[in-house]
């Protein structure tokens, strides 16, 4: 699924009872990771973009695979009671 965050488009998964948020759009050229495919790499879960192959783990956006040089920015998240997602840039 895909939601905006003022001006940066997200793409958020859930996985299990917790909640992963990356920017949406790949670090390499800017395609659109909510339509690339889940993979789990050595028992890692990843995103991988479907233009250019670039793989992503999903907890901390960090490259697996290239040909993407530069990490997925990703998004603390939080569920409060009331079910609303709280995100937030992860600290580095």
């Amino acid at each position: 699924m895909t939601r905006r965050l003022g001006y940066i488009d997200l793409f958020v998964l859930r996985v299990g009872t917790g909640v992963t948020v990356l920017a949406d759009q790949c670090a390499h050229l800017a395609g659109p990771l909510h339509q690339g495919r889940l993979i789990s790499e050595e028992g890692t879960a990843c995103v991988v973009c479907p233009w250019h192959g670039s793989t992503f783990r999903l907890s901390d956006g960090a490259v697996v695979h290239g040909p993407a040089t530069a990490p997925q920015p990703s998004f603390e998240t939080r569920v409060r009671r009331d079910g609303v997602l709280q995100v937030r840039p992860a600290q580095m």
